[in-house]
C-alpha cells in the first residue's frame, strides 16, 4: 500500500504536538508512538513538521507580536490555545516557511484547525487575525523587523 504524503493531516499533527507541549515537553518518539503513525494510509511531511516546529519556536516572539496588534484588548498567554496555535501555524508558513504555500492556503487551513479543535468563537478570531495578517502582509514584515522588546512568555515546555 502506497501511502500519501498529505500537508493537511501533518497542520492538525503539528496542532496536537504543540498544543501538547504547552503542558510538557515531550519525548518525540514517544509522541509520534502515540499517534499510531505507521497505521495510517497517510504518510505525515516530516520535513514540513520539522521546519515549522523549530520556527514557530524561534520565532515565537514575533508571533506573540502579532497577537498583540491584532488583538490588543487579550493578554497572549492569557488567550485560548485554540485561538494561539493555528494562528501561530499559519503567520509562520506565511512569514517564514520555506516552502512554497499560498496565503490563501494557511490562513484556510488555520480555521479549520480552528474548527476541528475549537469552537466558533476560535474560528472567528483566527479568521480575523489572519485576514488583517494577510491583507497587511508587507507591514506586518515591516513591524516585525523593527519590533524591539522580545516577549519573556514562552508557550512551549
Amino acid at each position: 500500500m502506497t501511502k500519501i504524503i498529505s500537508r493537511k493531516k501533518s497542520r492538525k499533527f503539528l496542532f496536537q504536538k504543540l498544543f501538547s507541549e504547552t503542558y510538557n515537553k515531550n519525548d518525540k518518539d514517544l509522541f509520534n508512538d502515540a499517534f499510531l503513525i505507521d497505521s495510517y494510509k497517510w504518510n505525515l511531511d516530516l520535513q514540513y513538521l520539522e521546519e515549522m516546529e523549530k520556527l514557530i519556536k524561534e520565532k515565537q516572539a514575533e508571533l506573540i507580536e502579532i497577537l498583540k496588534i491584532y488583538t490588543p484588548k487579550f493578554s497572549p498567554d492569557k488567550m485560548d490555545l485554540t485561538y494561539v496555535l493555528p494562528i501561530f501555524i499559519a503567520c509562520t508558513e506565511m512569514l517564514w516557511f520555506s516552502g512554497e504555500i499560498p496565503g490563501k492556503v494557511s490562513l484556510n487551513e488555520a480555521i479549520e484547525i480552528s474548527k476541528v479543535f475549537g469552537t466558533d468563537t476560535s474560528k472567528r478570531i483566527v479568521n480575523w487575525v489572519l485576514n488583517k495578517v494577510y491583507k497587511n502582509f508587507d507591514e506586518v514584515k515591516t513591524k516585525l523587523e523593527n519590533i524591539e522588546e522580545k516577549n519573556d512568555y514562552n508557550f512551549f515546555a
